[in-house]
C-alpha cells in the first residue's frame, strides 16, 4: 500500500468513525447513562453493609457515580447542536432527541439510595445549586429549540417537571444533610416535640397508645423507635455538634442493664438514619413534601409513557429512534417503580407508619415490616484484622516496589494483602458491653495527649504495681511509663505484641475460653485501626512509630531464620533474651529510646507469672479501654465516612458512649436547657 492510499484508508475510517458518532453518538452515550442509571440504583443503597473485599462492586459504583455527570454534560452538549429545520421526519426525530434531553434530567435525578459519595460531597452542597439550575436551563432551552406543536412536544412538561422535581431534591439532599436543615435548629426541634412526645408514648407500655406496638411484635418496634429519638435527639452527624439533646424528656432512651443484648441492634438502627441522612435522599422522602412530589414525578412518567405509546404505536418496528426513545422511558420507569417499592422496606417506613397508625391497612403493613426489621442488614458487621507480625513475616514476599516503584503504594499494597475480617459475633458483643459497662467513667475517655490505663478492678491495680516493681529492680527502663503513658499509636503496638506472646502460649485454650478470641481479635482490630485506617486515630506519628515496629520485628525475624508462623515467633520472642540496639544515625526523635518487643516481653511476662487469675480478662479490659479512647478521639466526620465503607465497631462504640455519657449528665434544670438553646443557635 503506497503512502498515498494508507493516508486515503486513514481519512476514510475517520471520517466513518465520525459519521457514526455523529449519527448515533446521543443514543450511545444514552445507553451508558441507562447502565449507570441501573447501577447507582441497585446497589447504591449497598455500600452500607460492603466489605473491603467487595471491591470491584465499590469500583462500579464510584465509576457510575463520578461519570454519570460528565455523560450526561456531553449528551447535552450534542442535544444542543442537533439540526431542527429540515423534512417533516426529520423534525420527528428532533422532537425525539429532546424527548431525551427530558429524560436525561430524570435520570440524573433518581438517585434515592446514593446522593453523595463521600462526606466532602455533602459540603459541597451549596454547589449543587448552580449546578441543578444550569442543567435545567440547559435542557429548557433544547426543549424550546425542539418545540413542534405535536403530542411529542406537549409531553415535554411532565417530563421537565419530573426531571426538575427529581434533580432539585438531590442538591436539596445533599444541601440539608449538614447545614441543619433536618431539624438540628431549636426551632425545628421546638416544632417536633409533640412527635418526639407522641412516640415515646408508644414505647410507654403505662400508655394507652403502647397497646398498638404490644400487637405489632413489640421488641422490634421498640428499637427502631429508641433508635429513632436517639438520633433525633443528638444528631451526631451534624458537625460541631455539642452530642447533647436540645429537648429532654422525662423518660429516659437509655437502655437497661438487662438489656444488654439491645445495645448493638439499636446502634445499628441508629447509625443507618445516619447514613441515610449523609447520603441517601431518605429525610426528604420520608415527609409529606417529599411523598407529594413522588406522586407528582410518577405520575408524569406514567402518564408521558403511556401517551408515548399509543402515539407511536404502529411505528415502533421500523422507527427506530422511537423504539430506543420507549425502552429508554421503560429503563427509567422500571427503576422508579423498583425504588418506590424498596422505600417501604426501611426503618424511616416503620417510623412514618408509626406516625400515622390509624387504618387497617398500615397496622397490617407494619406488622409485616416489624417482624422483618431485624433480619436487615444494616452494616458489615465485620471486624477487620491486621496482625503486625504476620505483616514481618510476609514483608519480604512481596515484591510490588520493584514493579511500582512507589514506596507509598507498595506499603498499602502490602498491608492489603496482610488484612483480613473476622465476623462479629452476639457473644462478642455481649462482652464488649460488659466491660464498657465496668469503666469507671466514660468522660475520662475524652481527647488527651496519652493514653492511660484506666480499668476498675484488682488485677489491672495489680498489673500497674508489679510493673513498677520490675522498674525498681531493672533501673534501665521505664515500664510502666512506656505502657500507661506513652503516645497511644506505642501502647497499641506495645499491647499487641504482648497479647500475641500469651495467645501463642494459650491458643489450645481458645475454645473453651472465649475471652482469648475476643482479646486477639481485638489485638488485631486495634492494629488494623492504626495500619489502614490511622485516620480514625488521629495520630500524625501513626506510620513513623509502625516502620519504626516493623523494622525492629524483621531484625529478630532474619536472627530466627527458621521461623515461618506467627506462633512460632511469638514463641521464639518469648524464650529468647531481646536485646534491641538503637542506632543513633537511624534514630528519630519520635521513636528514639523505644524498645517495643523488649516491653512487650515484660509486659507479656507480668501477666504469664499470674498464676490465680485470669490474665485475659485483664487483656480484654485493656483492650476494650483503647476501643473506647479511640472511639472518643476520632473526628465525627471519620465515623461518618466509614459508613459508606461498611461501617466500624469504633463507631458504634463511640455512639453508645455519647448515649452513656449524656445519661451521666444533669440536663434538667432550666438553666441548662437555655443554654444549649443557645449554643445551637450560635453553631447554626
Amino acid at each position: 500500500m503506497t503512502r498515498e492510499n494508507a493516508a486515503m484508508h486513514t481519512y476514510l475510517m475517520a471520517k466513518r468513525m465520525k459519521d457514526f458518532w455523529d449519527n448515533w453518538g446521543i443514543e450511545m452515550l444514552m445507553t451508558l447513562s441507562c447502565v449507570m442509571h441501573m447501577v447507582l440504583t441497585l446497589f447504591g443503597s449497598s455500600r452500607r453493609s460492603m466489605t473491603a473485599r467487595q471491591g470491584l462492586l465499590r469500583f462500579l459504583i464510584w465509576s457510575a457515580y463520578l461519570l454519570s455527570t460528565y455523560v450526561a454534560t456531553v449528551i447535552v452538549g450534542k442535544l444542543t447542536l442537533i439540526q431542527i429545520n429540515g423534512t417533516t421526519e426529520e423534525n420527528t426525530d428532533s422532537e425525539l432527541k429532546g424527548f431525551l434531553g427530558s429524560l436525561l434530567l430524570v435520570q440524573l435525578g433518581s438517585r434515592d439510595a446514593i446522593t453523595a459519595y463521600s462526606i466532602e460531597d455533602d459540603r459541597l452542597g451549596v454547589r449543587q445549586i448552580p449546578n441543578v439550575m444550569a442543567q435545567i436551563c440547559s435542557v429548557s432551552w433544547i426543549l424550546f429549540r425542539c418545540w413542534n406543536y405535536t403530542l411529542v412536544s406537549y409531553l415535554y412538561f411532565p417530563l421537565l417537571v419530573a426531571g426538575s422535581i427529581t434533580y432539585g431534591e438531590n442538591g436539596w439532599a445533599l444541601y440539608s444533610s449538614l447545614s441543619g436543615r433536618s431539624g438540628i435548629t431549636t426551632s425545628a426541634f421546638k416544632k417536633e416535640k409533640k412527635e418526639i412526645e407522641h412516640i415515646l408514648n408508644l414505647i410507654d407500655p403505662s400508655n394507652e397508645d403502647a397497646k398498638t406496638v404490644n400487637k405489632l411484635n413489640k421488641r422490634n418496634l421498640e428499637m427502631v423507635l429508641k433508635a429513632y429519638c436517639r438520633f433525633f435527639s443528638f444528631k451526631p452527624h451534624i458537625e460541631k455538634s455539642m452530642y447533647r439533646p436540645l429537648y429532654q424528656s422525662d423518660r429516659r432512651l437509655s437502655i437497661n442493664k438487662r438489656d444488654n443484648d439491645m445495645f448493638f441492634p439499636i446502634t445499628e438502627i441508629e447509625l443507618g438514619f445516619m447514613y441515610d441522612v449523609l447520603y441517601t435522599k431518605a429525610p426528604i422522602v420520608y415527609t409529606r413534601t417529599g411523598f407529594a412530589l413522588r406522586l407528582i414525578t410518577s405520575l408524569g412518567l406514567v402518564s408521558c409513557s403511556v401517551a408515548f405509546a399509543f402515539w407511536f404505536k404502529d411505528a415502533f418496528v421500523y422507527y427506530i429512534n422511537a423504539g430506543f426513545t420507549l425502552v429508554v422511558l421503560g429503563v427509567i420507569i422500571t427503576l422508579e417503580a423498583y425504588q418506590i417499592y424498596m422505600l417501604l422496606f426501611s426503618d424511616w417506613a416503620i417510623i412514618m407508619l408509626l406516625k400515622h397508625n390509624k387504618h387497617w391497612i398500615q397496622k397490617q403493613l407494619l406488622r409485616f415490616l416489624a417482624s422483618r426489621s431485624s433480619k436487615w442488614k444494616r452494616w458489615s458487621n465485620i471486624l477487620g484484622q491486621f496482625n503486625l507480625v504476620n505483616y514481618c513475616l510476609k514483608y519480604e514476599r512481596l515484591y510490588f516496589s520493584t514493579v511500582l516503584e512507589l514506596p507509598a503504594v507498595d506499603i498499602e499494597i502490602r498491608k492489603v494483602f496482610c488484612t483480613n475480617n473476622e465476623v462479629i459475633s452476639d457473644v462478642l458483643k455481649g462482652m464488649l458491653i460488659e466491660k464498657m459497662r465496668k469503666l469507671e467513667k466514660p468522660t475520662a475517655l475524652k481527647p488527651n495527649s496519652n493514653f492511660r490505663l484506666g480499668i476498675p478492678n484488682e488485677l489491672a491495680d495489680r498489673l500497674r504495681e508489679e510493673m513498677k516493681e520490675l522498674d525498681r529492680n531493672n533501673g534501665t527502663t521505664n515500664l510502666y511509663e512506656s505502657v500507661d503513658g506513652t503516645e497511644f499509636d506505642k501502647s497499641i503496638i506495645l499491647w499487641h505484641l504482648a497479647t500475641e506472646i500469651c495467645y501463642s502460649l494459650h491458643s489450645d485454650r481458645k475454645d473453651s475460653n472465649l475471652k482469648i478470641k475476643m482479646g486477639r481479635h481485638l489485638s488485631n482490630y486495634m492494629m488494623y485501626l492504626l495500619a489502614v485506617r490511622s485516620e480514625m486515630l488521629s495520630i500524625p506519628t501513626s506510620e513513623i512509630v509502625l516502620e519504626d515496629a516493623r523494622k525492629k520485628i524483621m531484625t529478630f525475624l532474619k536472627a530466627n531464620s527458621s521461623v515461618r508462623d506467627v506462633e512460632t515467633a511469638c514463641r521464639k520472642l518469648n524464650e529468647q533474651i531481646v536485646v534491641e540496639e538503637n542506632k543513633e544515625a537511624d534514630q528519630i526523635p519520635v521513636t528514639k529510646n523505644w524498645c517495643p518487643l523488649l516491653v512487650a516481653k515484660k509486659v507479656s511476662g507480668t501477666l504469664l507469672s499470674w498464676s490465680n487469675c485470669d490474665i485475659w480478662d485483664v487483656i480484654c479490659s485493656v483492650w476494650v479501654e483503647m476501643l473506647c479512647f479511640a472511639a472518643m478521639n476520632c473526628p465525627a466526620d471519620c465515623h461518618s465516612d466509614q459508613l459508606r465503607r461498611g461501617g466500624e465497631i469504633v463507631t458504634h462504640v463511640w455512639l453508645i458512649l455519647l448515649h452513656e455519657i449524656d445519661a451521666e449528665v444533669d440536663t434538667n434544670t432550666e438553666q441548662d436547657l437555655e443554654g444549649q438553646e443557645v449554643r445551637v443557635e450560635v453553631l447554626a
